[in-house]
């Protein structure tokens, strides 16, 4: 195995921080990881360690405001550049390197919106999207007065740092993946009333516009997951005729590092839809 990391630098100047790992033969795809909210991309281990031995060279970066990337944690102008740094991650990192390559984009909560929008954007020569503890709605436990005060606050006190309202045990029922998340000094519990009203705007425009997506599409949920809600409808409302979903019984948000048992089958189910795309 060979890990590469660096920095793209934004239209806007901001150093965005990137990594891949590759396989020490030639890789017969590249998996483009699309992080979540509040974390970064060296979480993905678990993604990583199924894919790499199977052939896959697997790259990722760090979003602005998140992770070794630079910008205000938590934040974001407009979720626009969130997608636009993908764009330029790819041409920049993935494409220099693998210009030919079969190409595949799994995004996880956050990132699932980011990569549901690039691909509504430009799906051009992207082989299959997976998308983890995504949906087409904010999420139930959201109360509707909040998002119509995050709303507010987001025009007169965008970057204002106000504690996540989701508590730690909501991303998986391993206590070691818990506690690793409470303790990574990259990991945050603050957000910004502006980029909780893009996510709650972007997960629905990413759903209305979901017809658009016409490539092989892959949905891996926990049937506890609470981020986001209308997981079904978004399903029903993207446009590919080869789509699968998978809900797994009991699991909760991040459903590659839940315990081992059920992340085994998780991850193999990923790895067996990645390879029947190829």
């Amino acid at each position: 195995m060979k890990t590469q990391s660096g920095t793209i630098t934004a239209q806007d100047g901001t150093s965005i921080y990137w990594k891949g790992w590759v396989p020490d033969h030639s890789p017969k795809a590249v998996v483009h990881i699309i992080h979540g909210y509040a974390e970064h991309i060296d979480r993905y281990g678990n993604v990583i360690g199924e894919l790499l031995p199977s052939g896959y060279a697997v790259f990722g970066n760090d979003h602005r405001g998140h992770g070794k990337s630079e910008g205000k944690r938590g934040h974001v102008r407009s979720f626009q550049e969130f997608i636009d740094d993908e764009k330029q991650f790819r041409r920049e990192v993935i494409q220099a390197r693998f210009p030919k390559m079969p190409y595949f984009v799994l995004g996880h909560s956050m990132g699932s919106l980011i990569a549901m929008n690039y691909v509504e954007q430009n799906a051009v020569d992207v082989k299959g999207l997976v998308l983890s503890g995504t949906g087409s709605e904010p999420g139930t436990d959201i109360p509707k007065a909040l998002l119509t005060i995050t709303k507010i606050l987001s025009k007169i006190l965008p970057s204002l740092h106000v504690k996540s309202p989701l508590p730690p045990e909501f991303i998986s029922r391993d206590m070691d993946v818990v506690k690793a998340y409470v303790n990574d000094p990259l990991v945050y519990n603050v957000i910004t009333p502006r980029l909780a009203h893009e996510m709650n705007r972007y997960v629905v425009i990413g759903a209305q516009n979901a017809y658009k997506i016409q490539i092989p599409v892959l949905i891996q949920l926990g049937s506890r997951d609470t981020a986001f809600s209308g997981q079904k409808e978004l399903f029903e409302m993207i446009g590919a005729k080869d789509k699968t979903f998978k809900l797994y019984e009991g699991l909760k948000h991040e459903v590659y590092n839940e315990l081992a048992a059920d992340r085994m089958k998780v991850l193999a189910d990923l790895r067996f839809w990645l390879d029947g795309h190829l």
